[in-house]
């Protein structure tokens, strides 16, 4: 097995059963976790694992997280998607799984994952995920981890990470997205969430939520007798302050408060990551966790090395570039909070959301806003753009503009000497990140 075979086994059921499934096919009737329960579940070591989810900002608070175990023990961190290489979902430390490893690890799973038999042509398959999953578990056991942290996918109740007997559950903020595949309504895609809660955790943490989701988490919690930390009540941020490189806040948990903490990540969101990390972080460690002055110090420098590129990023500077995974209104929000602090000038929003996504959401808060917008797509045909943003933005008395592809439109921006905020799907940052490095 080649390098690039082994990344193609691992879509190789899903790819055979997609013909044969329709676009608006919600999760319930198209995702199968069952089928990977036992081999996930024997592969599964005991090691302390966290499971992260929500709707906004869970690969956020996982990288945080890791970077702060990182200063107790090796931490394995399985995340998705990846912007260049597909060994970025997997990675010890700052070390990202190798090829080599990658087609070794696959190669070995392969007769396990062959034994199951899917019906693709009744839309039937074993999910990446589910396979991806298997990998993270096989990749840790290689390095000897201490702490293993997992990214669900867009929901939880059909994810295979799900098989993972997670110890401990964090659910950042939840809103309504993924509709399409999750659920119309905040309940359903609040209670899907909700399902990482799990007999036998250890603990669970919650972000900043709304009414009706922290309702749907307490009575999952409490069903099941766990732990439950939340937001503003058990752990909160202040003095949050904008910085060109990044962002400082203090974060006080119910043990003690760690003041004027930097971290290198843009945008007010990333501080109340940066608490929810920390407090998931206190629970697993107990009273160790930066008992000595020096144990502070190296989480001090470890959250001022952070980079995590798409999450408001500051990609260039004169004029102003700022780069962010947005596809709704409320995390459109975040981005409008930052631009204004960084400048006062009008932007040009260039806005990579696919069909499906709230593209409208997100061009009415810029429009609000005052700043200019461009309309673009991106390249994988695996997002829908039918041409239909720009009459539907008209419509609703929204002016913008529309670029063929995203470098014409980041092109456009800079060549107008124009602060710009580029805002889309995750798919987008392979083509901003060639683009910004000269290769596109």
């Amino acid at each position: 097995m080649t390098r690039q075979e082994a990344e193609d086994y691992i879509y190789s059921s899903y790819m055979k059963a997609a013909p044969f499934s329709s676009y608006d096919t919600p999760d319930s009737r198209r995702r199968h976790p069952e089928y990977t329960a036992d081999i996930i579940k024997k592969l599964y070591r005991g090691t302390p694992s966290i499971a992260v989810t929500g709707s906004k900002g869970k690969g956020s608070v996982a990288y945080i997280l890791s970077a702060i175990l990182e200063g107790y023990g090796k931490t394995g961190l399985m995340t998705g998607p990846h912007i260049e290489s597909f060994n970025e979902r997997f990675r010890v430390g700052a070390e990202l799984i190798s090829d080599d490893e990658l087609t070794e690890i696959v190669e070995s799973l392969k007769p396990l994952f062959d034994e199951i038999s899917p019906h693709p042509r009744t839309g039937g398959f074993i999910s990446p995920i589910g396979i991806e999953t298997a990998v993270a578990e096989s990749f840790f056991f290689r390095r000897d981890t201490d702490f293993d942290i997992y990214e669900h996918g867009k929901g939880v109740r059909y994810d295979d990470v799900k098989n993972i007997p997670a110890s401990y559950g964090i659910i950042n903020s939840v809103f309504l997205e993924h509709t399409r595949e999750l659920g119309n309504t905040l309940h359903v895609i609040a209670s899907d969430k909700a399902d990482i809660i799990r007999e036998g955790m250890r603990g669970v943490f919650t972000g900043w939520q709304r009414r009706e989701v922290s309702d749907i988490i307490k009575r999952r919690a409490e069903k099941y007798g766990i732990p439950l930390k939340l937001a503003g009540r058990d752990f909160d941020i202040s003095d949050v302050r904008y910085q060109r490189d990044g962002m400082s806040c203090t974060v006080k948990t119910a043990r003690r408060s760690y003041e004027d903490l930097k971290i290198s990540l843009m945008g007010v969101n990333q501080c109340r990551n940066l608490a929810l990390a920390i407090a998931c972080a206190e629970d697993i460690i107990g009273d160790a966790f930066c008992k000595e002055p020096y144990e502070e110090r190296v989480l001090r420098e470890s959250l001022k090395s952070l980079f995590w590129f798409g999450r408001l990023t500051v990609a260039a500077d004169d004029p102003l570039l700022l780069i962010d995974c947005c596809i709704n209104r409320e995390s459109a929000e975040a981005a409008l909070l930052t631009i204004r602090s960084l400048t006062k000038e009008r932007a040009v929003f260039i806005l990579a959301i696919p069909d499906d996504k709230d593209y409208m959401g997100v061009a009415k808060a810029v429009d609000s806003a005052g700043h200019d917008i461009m309309l673009t797509k991106v390249k994988n045909r695996y997002y829908r753009f039918d041409g239909i943003q720009q009459e539907m933005l008209k419509r609703a008395g929204i002016s913008c503009r529309y670029a063929g592809s995203l470098c014409d439109a980041v092109s456009d921006a800079r060549d107008k000497e124009r602060p710009a905020v580029i805002l889309g799907t995750t798919a987008m940052l392979p083509e901003i990140k060639g683009y910004i490095e000269g290769r596109i």
